[in-house]
């Protein structure tokens, strides 16, 4: 099942509107429509946010051959319904990695925002003795 099918699911299990999820995501209505259409992804951060609406965890929201979308606390004190509902869990990677990607992308947006100010003061430095 594609991100964008779950998105659909899950918007329609909490009977929402696709305005009213992008107003929750802090999003734009026709971007969201382009993620349950497959059309473009969300970003980490707007995954993020998406799980914790539906109180999923990210594992479950972006494992493609999930076909059942099952709600967290189903796995907290029963391990048996985890194998038999979410056998794709022992493939994935553990929550360590995946968090580590996470705050490794964003460090790199940080670290991309710090260089392009960099690159404008330069600019400006250039420009002003290009003046003299």
């Amino acid at each position: 099942m594609s991100l964008g099918v779950k998105l659909r699911n899950l918007r329609h299990t909490k009977n929402l509107s696709q305005a009213e999820i992008a107003d929750r995501l802090k999003v734009s209505q026709p971007a969201y429509h382009l993620w349950e259409t497959d059309q473009a992804k969300p970003t980490t951060e707007n995954l993020l946010r998406i799980s914790e609406i539906y109180n999923l965890d990210l594992y479950s929201l972006l494992d493609t051959q999930d076909q059942n979308i099952i709600n967290n606390s189903t796995f907290q004190d029963n391990s048996s319904v985890q194998q038999q509902y979410y056998p794709t869990i022992n493939n994935m990677a553990p929550p360590e990695l995946l968090e580590s990607v996470i705050r490794n992308q964003q460090q790199i947006t940080v670290q991309q925002e710090q260089i392009t100010k960099l690159i404008e003061s330069q600019n400006k430095l250039i420009e002003s003795l290009l003046k003299k």
